[in-house]
């Protein structure tokens, strides 16, 4: 059984949005050390979650897509993975050699030469100059750099930079590669290329983790894909099926539709006889907003009424991030209840919330007979996560049950 090249466990990463506040916080926190007191569980001021709760393993000779819109968490995952961060929680191991694609340019020194640039990286990763010597050639024909070779760096495009700095750190098998978008400046033959070299690494079993917004190079590439939100790990699973749930997550298969009309609007807020105001969401995966698809959901609700209302009827609806209405809640007639003047809490439960991973907004109407008398068109915004590897599909995820007949 072979060992993973990377392992990932609960990892989570929290960053201080205030310079002063991240300074007073680390040394409070080594002051916790000391002390030999627990780690803090809640945020505090100006502090935010980058990532948590990520696990995933990365075996030798697979390469995992990382895909997600900006600001979830993509880059910072790498970071944390090459150690140039260090994780609030969780933990990372990794197994043999790593090289790390992330930021372009940032391993080779300006001044010199393309050809020095080669061999002070070639000896970073642990050749000797004879070694060198050997692939050279190869570096610089597949970086197509043969007339500006012996030119200082400084003097390279952002297109020529990246060719560099891929052809010398996938010249070298490694046991564990980290990709991060430098493809993206490379034009289509270049991309075509790298490409083919990062399956020949793959073939030569090298773990890789690409992250990229080009969907054409993530399935040129990858065996599986990890999707984030918000800098939660949404669903891991086969590129075809996490591509089709990022896309519909962010209304991109649904651009047709607006249009025709039929995306109707987020409901305005209305405020006329009672005012609704969240009072928390709770699921069994805790009060923070995220839900396996499937498992139960509570939405606790605060309503102010100004007069009495004898069967008040209360409405929840699902929106996702593109603004499509996706799922409404409505319960019966028997669910309905009195609201005397005054503050009430109200608590509206479903059994199963069947939704597909991603991310959804919760609005909140209520209705005295055929009269709207309230409406809340942003009471939360949840984060629906599927479990397990499985396929995935379409908007609305339903439970089965199979009978064999006889």
């Amino acid at each position: 059984m072979s060992i993973a090249a990377v392992s990932v466990h609960q990892l989570g990463r929290v960053f201080c949005r205030s310079l002063t506040s991240a300074l007073l916080y680390r040394l409070a926190d080594r002051g916790h050390l000391l002390l030999r007191r627990p780690p803090r569980k809640k945020l505090r001021r100006d502090e935010f979650w980058a990532l948590r709760e990520i696990s995933f393993q990365v075996e030798p000779g697979e390469c995992l897509g990382i895909i997600g819109p900006n600001g979830a968490g993509k880059s910072t995952l790498l970071k944390l993975i090459n150690r140039e961060l260090r994780p609030t929680t969780g933990q990372i191991a990794t197994q043999g050699s790593m090289k790390s694609l992330i930021r372009i340019g940032a391993g080779l020194q300006p001044m010199l030469s393309g050809r020095e640039n080669i061999y002070v990286q070639c000896a970073q990763l642990g050749l000797n100059t004879r070694q060198t010597d050997s692939v050279v050639t190869g570096i610089v024909g597949f970086a197509e750099l043969e007339e500006a070779i012996d030119a200082p760096v400084k003097t390279y495009s952002d297109g020529m930079y990246a060719r560099l700095e891929f052809a010398i750190a996938t010249s070298i098998r490694t046991d564990l590669l980290l990709v991060d978008e430098v493809l993206a400046v490379g034009d289509v033959a270049f991309q075509l290329r790298a490409l083919e070299r990062l399956n020949r690494l793959k073939r030569e079993g090298t773990a890789i983790i690409f992250v990229s917004h080009s969907e054409m190079n993530v399935r040129q590439v990858a065996d599986r894909c990890l999707l984030l939100f918000a800098g939660r790990q949404v669903a891991l699973g086969e590129p075809d099926a996490l591509f089709y749930r990022y896309y519909a997550s962010i209304g991109y298969l649904n651009q047709a539709l607006k249009p025709l009309g039929a995306a109707p609007p987020l409901p305005a807020d209305l405020a006329d006889d009672v005012r609704i105001t969240t009072a928390g969401v709770q699921t069994v995966m805790g009060p923070e907003g995220r839900v396996l698809s499937g498992e139960p959901f509570e939405l606790a609700l605060s309503l102010n009424s100004r007069r009495n209302i004898q069967a008040a009827e209360i409405i929840l609806q699902f929106w996702n991030s593109a603004g499509i209405l996706v799922a409404t809640a409505k319960p019966g007639i028997p669910s309905r209840l009195g609201l005397p003047p005054g503050n009430r809490g109200v608590r509206v439960n479903l059994r199963s919330l069947p939704l597909a991973a991603g991310i959804y907004r919760v609005s909140a109407s209520l209705r005295d007979g055929d009269r709207l008398v309230a409406q809340a068109g942003r009471l939360a915004e949840i984060l629906v996560t599927e479990p397990g590897n499985g396929p995935a599909g379409g908007l609305i995820v339903l439970d089965a049950e199979i009978r064999a007949d006889g």
